[in-house]
């Protein structure tokens, strides 16, 4: 099947799933990078964490979600970890993230203006706290 409109789908990822924790699984959260003019988006559903408890990491084209909640006496009650492959022409610098009030988390990143000189290979990391 090919993607509605102009809109490039690369990369899709799923939840993991957590039945092992006794955590339920939720159904439909799967999503794709979308690529809107010179920004890639996706969104990610934290609605289960505070966001003092996900932290964001870019490394080289590899954007990570971890969310942790931790009960009162320290132990891990609640996990979550989403990693997406961003295309070779994103910006590793000029990754943002936004939570919004439903609990969806979406992470842009700009594309790089095409460059026809020699090939760099930086790395990059970066935490991005919410």
């Amino acid at each position: 099947s090919s993607p509605a409109g102009t809109m490039e789908l690369f990369g899709s990822f799923v939840r993991p799933h957590g039945e092992t924790l006794g955590f339920p699984a939720r159904p439909g959260n799967t999503g794709v990078v979308k690529t809107l003019g010179n920004t890639y988006q996706f969104t990610v559903d934290v609605s289960d964490f505070a966001p003092e408890d996900i932290i964001v990491t870019t490394s080289n084209n590899q954007i990570e979600v971890h969310a942790e909640k931790l009960a009162t006496d320290g132990t891990v009650m609640n996990t979550f970890t989403h990693k997406c492959q961003l295309p070779e022409d994103v910006d590793p610098t000029s990754v943002s993230s936004s939570l919004a009030d439903n609990g969806m988390l979406t992470i842009r990143a700009q594309r790089r203006p095409a460059k026809h000189s020699e090939h760099v290979q930086q790395t990059f990391r970066t935490e991005i706290k919410i």
